[in-house]
């Protein structure tokens, strides 16, 4: 004897409950897509370098003298650009912008709790739009 179990019994309540669950969870399911579809759409695609990391800190060091301890290429301010980190001699840290054309477009001084909160934010952004 073959005996079938089912969650939903032959009641119509039960069933017209299990439909408004299930339609309730495609909503929420296709609404969630959506905006990870915007949020993906709202970063354009990562262009050709047209500098090298290394002349990017070339010419962050140029507008900063010091050490340059890392170049990375980011979309921020609404442009794809290379945020270069610099120490200086007396120890500051420094956050140089420099464009893909390889122009310092802004300078800044930051500290290490600074970049450590700056990169906590990137990460969740980048975990946001995958």
């Amino acid at each position: 004897m073959f005996v079938a179990y089912n969650n939903v019994g032959n009641d119509p309540d039960e069933k017209r409950e299990t439909m408004k669950n299930k339609l309730t969870t495609l909503g929420l399911t296709l609404a969630a897509l959506s905006a990870l579809t915007a949020s993906i759409a709202a970063t354009p695609a990562q262009p050709k370098h047209k500098i090298t990391p290394a002349q990017a800190k070339a010419a962050a060091l140029k507008a900063v003298p010091g050490t340059a301890t890392s170049a990375k290429y980011e979309f921020e301010d609404g442009k794809w650009q290379y945020a270069v980190g610099i120490t200086d001699s007396s120890k500051q840290m420094w956050e140089v912008e420099v464009s893909s054309q390889g122009k310092v477009t802004d300078k800044e001084k930051t500290s290490a709790a600074e970049e450590a909160s700056e990169a906590v934010a990137d990460k969740k952004a980048a975990m946001k739009a995958k």
